[in-house]
């Protein structure tokens, strides 16, 4: 009964990442191309566009996670977002694909103001709900589990976001299917927050202000390492769901109507096949990670993970036709599954250090801050792309590219990433926690690594 319990909670707390994914996975996917591609605003606008909004960020997040890290309420610090963010943050979702028309400057300014709104709810949110972490996996064996649960949730979010949307998109418009996703997104929320009670808070306030918060975050070594490393792996995710639809395009030549498995197909459901096979694959490659984190340790599993990835990065900057191109995305699957699992019981571990040290747990600060300058990644996938897609000669809303322009494509999808790659080998090689293995199950909040500052 306990077991079943343990589990039926780790679902309902699993929800919130299946809206999380939900969110941001269509959001990279299909954003960019919606706006460059269809609706047809300069990629050079854009890439400015994602600079600001990435320089944004980094005050967003850790500001948002300070002040759920500062809250006192009856229901607790992050439950009161999560609950009452969700539908906000559902519609904020669909008002990105409603645009009132072409003009290009009008184009620009509603990209640019919503971009903003969605993104301020989606951090409010998002980070309160991902402080909930440490506090209800206080184990590493509840950690790996519940990280292992996430992100199989995450994988059903996935399959949606990255087969349901672009059929949708294709059928019943961009619009239809951001009111369908923004309701998956908000139901999902409102879930995990139902299912979640908040321990009282033990031990003094902190009062500390946010620029001396962010001082204390940042001063700690193993942050920085994890920053170096989680950075280069949302890059990784941002770059694949941003580039596929132009790399299904243009570099295997799928444009329209295309015999796929002997069926006849439109380019919407084979984008859909490419990313649903591989997803399909991601969970249960997630389940072959699990028992690999407890005999690794974190350090090793995340480098382990990274390398696995670059086999296929090779076979997508050189794939010609859907099959080439298919079995590259298939053999990404146990590389993502990798990067999936190790980000929460990684900085789990770096927030207990700190508390350990300082005497006073916050989470909100910390994922706040790695939040904000993870999603520069963004920036430098959006500067990248607008960048290298300049300098090749892509030509917005044509069918027909320039072979540099498909070679700018090429670069984008898997050789940026295979640089990602090594960058989060050398961060977790540098990370100093961890290099004794944990009890799994423990609780790990007291331990401290000499020299981890």
């Amino acid at each position: 009964m306990m077991i079943i319990r343990r589990t039926l909670f780790h679902v309902r707390y699993s929800m919130g990442n299946f809206a999380n994914t939900i969110a941001y996975q269509v959001f990279g996917n299909r954003i960019q191309f919606y706006y460059v591609d269809i609706l047809g605003l300069n990629a050079a606008v854009a890439g400015i566009i994602w600079t600001v909004y990435g320089l944004w960020n980094a005050v967003n997040d850790p500001l948002m996670g300070q002040v759920s890290d500062r809250t006192r309420t009856p229901m607790g610090r992050r439950v009161p977002y999560v609950l009452f963010g969700a539908i906000p943050l559902g519609l904020s979702f669909f008002f990105l694909w409603t645009p009132p028309g072409h003009n290009p400057t009008v184009l620009a300014a509603y990209f640019f103001m919503m971009l903003f709104i969605f993104d301020t709810l989606y951090s409010l949110t998002i980070i309160a709900y991902n402080a909930l972490f440490p506090e209800v996996a206080p184990t590493m064996r509840d950690r790996v589990d519940l990280s292992a649960t996430r992100e199989v949730m995450a994988v059903v979010a996935l399959l949606l976001s990255y087969i349901l949307a672009p059929i949708l998109a294709e059928t019943v418009g961009y619009v239809w299917m951001g009111a369908i996703m923004g309701t998956l997104v908000a139901a999902g929320y409102l879930v995990a927050a139902l299912g979640i009670r908040e321990k009282p808070l033990v031990g003094e306030e902190d009062t500390v202000s946010l620029i001396q918060a962010l001082k204390i975050v940042l001063s700690s070594r193993p942050f920085r390492w994890f920053l170096g490393a989680n950075l280069a792996k949302e890059y990784i995710w941002l770059v694949l769901g941003a580039t596929l639809p132009f790399w299904r395009k243009y570099a295997l030549g799928i444009v329209g109507p295309t015999e796929i498995f002997g069926m006849r197909m439109n380019p919407g459901d084979v984008e859909a096949i490419l990313l649903g096979v591989p997803i399909l694959l991601t969970a249960p490659s997630v389940l072959l990670w699990r028992p690999i984190v407890p005999r690794l340790g974190y350090r090793k599993t995340w480098i382990l993970a990274s390398f696995v990835f670059i086999p296929a990065f090779l076979l997508l900057t050189f794939a010609r036709d859907f099959y080439t191109g298919f079995l590259g995305t298939i053999l990404v699957a146990p590389g993502l599954a990798g990067s999936m699992i190790m980000p929460f019981p990684v900085i789990s571990e770096v927030i207990d250090d700190d508390a350990a040290r300082h005497g006073y747990r916050r989470e909100g600060v910390f994922f706040g801050m790695s939040g904000g300058i993870v999603k520069l990644a963004f920036s430098a996938q959006g500067v990248l792309f607008a960048a290298v897609m300049s300098a090749a000669g892509y030509i917005a809303g044509s069918d027909v590219q320039p072979a540099s322009a498909v070679w700018g494509i090429r670069f984008l999808i898997g050789i940026t990433p295979i640089i990602a790659c090594l960058i989060i080998a050398y961060c977790m090689y540098r990370y100093p926690l961890g290099r004794i293995r944990a009890v799994l199950g423990a609780p790990v909040q007291e331990a401290v690594v000499p020299g981890s500052e």
